[in-house]
């Protein structure tokens, strides 16, 4: 018996077409895995002859408390996570972790920082909250952690009160400063991100302050703070501009430090005759770069993985996930490749 006309159909019209309670059908469509596949493909074509769309979200939500999806807090606007290489990776990870779960993902990219971004984040129907590679004091951050729900930190800001995973970013720097020490370089440019995003220094950028203070100690009485370039945004221009301008100092660097391997662009030097460069992520770039780069390998993908596993997990137990080590740290890896050299003065003639 079909509904009567221009009455909206219910779930119930469903489970009665397809001769089914009202409980399977809706496990039907929301719980697949608990009920059989004859059941499932039974209330599904009830649904199609019917015209039923599902079960209606905000019900749903209202019901179980749950929204079915995740909210991701980026530092960078949204066109950026896409030329990025280290963020796709990220990414990538992300989906791994959902891939036991019928899960939504919402991205909430930088807008400058205004209200209208934490107002987003309050407002964002979602069950918990990644924070990517968020400066401190963000006010999208405030505003995830003001509302109770679980929360996972990727990277930074690192005293922010949740679980976190991220790797040691100063002493990743740390070796590639050393790694050019050991090679006889005592004038090293660094091509740096920057350090706040706002004029005033309140969004502070954690990673950055890590990684710098990591070369300075690998680099010792080598390090010249003269020879630090801001590089904004983390892009081939601005660190192709900023390393010619190391070059045509009276007394160029002969080795140069890049935060990326973005950064570490092409100079139009011979490398490494002239100048090593040693970059930071391991991007899948590195490796056929000519020379192939010397860099910092990071697992991207995993911390996204692991980032969303101890959410889902925070989420399911409706905890903040303390149940384990509340920080993970994942270990990195200098890659030594031909990108980097002694320093001329130390390496033997050719006659």
């Amino acid at each position: 018996m079909a509904p009567k006309q221009g009455r909206r159909v219910r779930l119930r019209d469903v489970a009665e077409r397809a001769g089914v309670s009202v409980g399977s059908a809706s496990q039907a469509f929301g719980r697949p895995e608990l009920v059989s596949e004859q059941v499932r493909e039974r209330v599904l074509a009830a649904a199609k002859e019917l015209g039923y769309a599902g079960p209606d979200p905000a019900a749903r939500h209202l019901r179980t408390g749950r929204t079915g999806v995740l909210g991701l807090i980026f530092a960078e606007r949204l066109g950026y996570q896409f030329t990025d290489p280290a963020a796709p990776a990220f990414l990538r990870g992300v989906a791994r972790g959902m891939q036991k779960a019928p899960l939504g993902l919402l991205l909430l990219p930088d807008s400058r920082y205004r209200d209208e971004a934490a107002r987003t984040v309050r407002e964002a129907a979602v069950d918990g909250f990644i924070v990517y590679s968020a400066p401190r004091n963000d006010p999208r951050v405030e505003a995830a952690l003001a509302r109770g729900l679980p929360a996972v930190t990727v990277d930074q800001p690192r005293d922010t009160p949740t679980p976190f995973v991220g790797i040691d970013d100063r002493a990743a720097a740390r070796a590639a400063a050393v790694h050019l020490r050991e090679l006889g370089h005592v004038r090293v440019g660094v091509l740096s991100f920057i350090r706040a995003l706002d004029r005033e220094g309140t969004l502070v950028l954690d990673m950055t302050i890590e990684r710098l203070a990591g070369y300075k100690q690998g680099l010792g009485a080598a390090w010249d703070d003269d020879l630090v370039r801001i590089c904004r945004p983390n892009a081939e221009e601005p660190a192709h501009r900023s390393a010619l301008e190391l070059l045509r100092l009276p007394e160029p660097p002969t080795a140069i430090l890049a935060m990326s391997d973005v950064l570490a662009d092409e100079l139009g030097v011979s490398v490494p005759a002239e100048l090593s460069l040693v970059g930071f992520d391991d991007s899948p770039a590195a490796a056929l770069a000519t020379p192939p780069l010397t860099t910092v390998a990071q697992p991207h993908e995993e911390k996204g993985r692991l980032a969303t596993e101890r959410l889902l997990d925070a989420i399911e137990h409706r905890t903040e996930s303390r149940s384990r080590d509340p920080r993970v740290i994942l270990p990195t890896e200098l890659v030594v490749r031909g990108s980097t050299a002694p320093a001329a003065r130390d390496r033997p003639s050719s006659g």
